[in-house]
């Protein structure tokens, strides 16, 4: 009863894990590699007692390996959909700052960098502005950048081109 439990957990954690990384892929040949990963490591994971009764004490052996190549590529799939995500966040982050600032009476060029904050979430820890603003209008963006997106002042730069 504690093979089948135990194999049970393990496709469980399996189907968790592509999931998450399937959720959270962006659209298009990443997606797509995801979903063929996830398939393959669902497969793994749910044949896995056949192996080991077809191999005896064997099916480390018997495998050549592609457990661990299958776990080395699902890691590997899951760091880069995060430094996506990651990008993603910078985008779109940049792209709201421009556009809040177009509202204050001005344009801008913004670059947001992404860290992570106490609870490892992926949040802006950085952002670089550069164009022409009056005192008042760069304050405003100060405050925003502060008190909507978490933004210290000591990380806000500012790089003044003059028109």
């Amino acid at each position: 009863m504690g093979a089948v439990r135990s194999w049970l957990l393990g496709v469980a954690a399996t189907a968790l894990v592509v999931a998450l990384a399937e959720a959270i892929a962006p659209e298009g040949s990443v997606k797509k590699v995801c979903k063929l990963a996830g398939g393959l490591a669902l497969m793994l994971a749910a044949l896995s007692p056949l192996v080991g009764v077809l191999g005896g004490d064997m099916p480390a052996r018997a495998d050549g390996g592609w457990r661990e190549q299958a776990r080395q590529y699902e890691q590997e799939l899951t760091e880069e959909s995060g430094q996506m995500y990651l990008a993603i966040i910078e985008r779109e982050t940049a792209a709201y700052v421009m556009d809040k600032a177009k509202e204050f009476g001005f344009e801008c060029a913004v670059e947001v960098t992404c860290g992570y904050d106490e609870q490892a979430v992926p949040c802006p820890w950085e952002v670089t502005a550069r164009g022409s603003w009056t005192q008042g209008q760069r304050a405003r963006l100060e405050r925003l950048l502060e008190e909507e997106l978490g933004v210290p002042v000591q990380r806000q730069h500012y790089e003044e081109i003059l028109p």
